[in-house]
């Protein structure tokens, strides 16, 4: 009985999990409901890590190249305390959504070891590339997207 009890408690925490994740206007995101729509591009990256201003100059090319091969995607602003942080994107990052995940679910479930970082996600959840932090990784990232 008890561990039917901790698989439901198990199973309704990572369910509700992703009601957590908003987007800086405040309105819930569901990452199931973007990648429904096909391979999408996440970008994970928070203000408090090294090189994350650097990396910064790339969100607004990782956008474009998204929009150009009709990838949708978006910047998941992770772990910050506030959504300060995502005021810190360059303009050109508005062609992806902007998420605050403040408890790290995305970082979590897309098993991601190093940030800022970009992912290629296919629509059944599995990561098919991921690169970052560093620009030529990211770019060479970018330029393969075309054949993915």
């Amino acid at each position: 009985m008890r561990a039917l009890a901790a698989a439901l408690l198990l199973t309704s925490a990572v369910a509700g999990a992703e009601s957590d994740l908003k987007t800086i206007s405040g309105a819930p995101f569901s990452i199931s409901e973007l990648l429904a729509r096909g391979p999408v591009v996440l970008v994970l990256w928070n203000s408090w890590l090294p090189q994350s201003q650097e990396f910064l100059t790339l969100v607004p090319e990782v956008g474009a190249t998204a929009e150009r091969y009709g990838w949708p995607g978006a910047v998941v602003v992770f772990q910050d305390t506030s959504a300060d942080a995502a005021e810190k994107l360059p303009s050109g990052s508005s062609k992806l959504q902007v998420v605050l995940d403040r408890r790290g679910e995305l970082v979590r479930r897309f098993k991601v070891t190093r940030a800022p970082a970009v992912l290629l996600v296919e629509p059944s959840g599995a990561v098919r590339a991921r690169s970052g932090p560093a620009p030529d990784e990211v770019r060479e990232l970018l330029r393969g997207m075309a054949t993915r």
